[in-house]
């Protein structure tokens, strides 16, 4: 796809589902000289640091496009995970990470930090995050913040490209690794947990999920949710409880089938 029409995409995906926030671009240029020139260096322009979670925050919430380079960050795992700076068994760096990772057992610990998500050393000199709505490059991976109830209606679209399920793997620290690393890698969906520091400093909700979608798959996923909403929309709001409730037509041939009491067909042109 061209960069026009992942912005156009992006746009009708925010209306059909009513995202609160911009969904999320996010590129790695080996090369910081060239990065897009409307990017924002935190260090350059703002005379700050800031930690990646940050980064997603002032994309998503206040549309701006920020590049970060190693000396950018303020938080040590996308340094590691980015592949910035070194940190492999052996080295200081390593255990001292190791002490903070949750598992008490220090083999334990470092054989699971082995494993950690990260890029290769060196690689990319800049990683740049912006709204998908209006960036001007081709994302490596794109990022959706919504509520559980919307993310499940994403993951149901989901089904319906892949034919069955797609996994996660669930960690309550590093969220800016695992929302962006492994799909980078693997070209697969993921959905991440924001973690303790980005509910703290960067102002991610404690009702938001984070889906991770592989741009060659995001396409696909705009028109199965546009075909969704076509027998059901993503509507969180309803305010009351309703026993007996409409339901798509084919909830009462289902019913007729088994024998079972049928009711009123849903009426979507009306929203219901």
């Amino acid at each position: 796809m061209t960069v026009e029409q992942y912005n156009a995409y992006a746009k009708q995906l925010s209306e059909l589902i009513q995202l609160r926030t911009f969904p999320l671009a996010i590129k790695w240029y080996e090369k910081a000289a060239d990065v897009p020139a409307e990017a924002i260096f935190p260090t350059r322009d703002m005379h700050k640091h800031m930690a990646m979670c940050q980064v997603f925050s002032y994309a998503r919430m206040k549309g701006q496009t920020i590049a970060m380079t190693t000396k950018d960050h303020w938080c040590w795992n996308p340094l590691i995970g980015y592949g910035n700076v070194e940190c492999v068994p052996g080295q200081p760096q390593f255990d001292e990470v190791v002490k903070f990772i949750g598992i008490p057992d220090k083999e334990q610990a470092a054989k699971f930090f082995e494993k950690f998500p990260r890029l290769p050393l060196g690689k990319y000199e800049a990683v740049v995050v912006a709204p998908l709505t209006t960036c001007t490059f081709e994302p490596d991976v794109i990022m959706i913040y919504s509520t559980p109830f919307k993310i499940n209606y994403l993951t149901r679209c989901i089904k319906s490209i892949l034919g069955g399920h797609f996994t996660s793997v669930f960690d309550g620290i590093d969220s800016c690794i695992y929302c962006t690393v492994p799909t980078f890698q693997t070209g697969e969906f993921r959905v991440t947990l924001p973690d303790p520091g980005e509910v703290e400093r960067a102002r991610a909700r404690d009702d938001e999920v984070i889906l991770t979608v592989p741009p060659a798959k995001f396409e696909a996923l705009v028109k199965s949710v546009e075909n969704m909403s076509k027998m059901m929309k993503a509507d969180d709001k309803m305010l009351e409880i309703p026993l007996d409730f409409p339901r798509p037509p084919f909830y009462n041939r289902l019913f007729e089938i088994w024998g079972l009491e049928q009711g009123e067909d849903w009426d979507h042109s009306a929203g219901r």
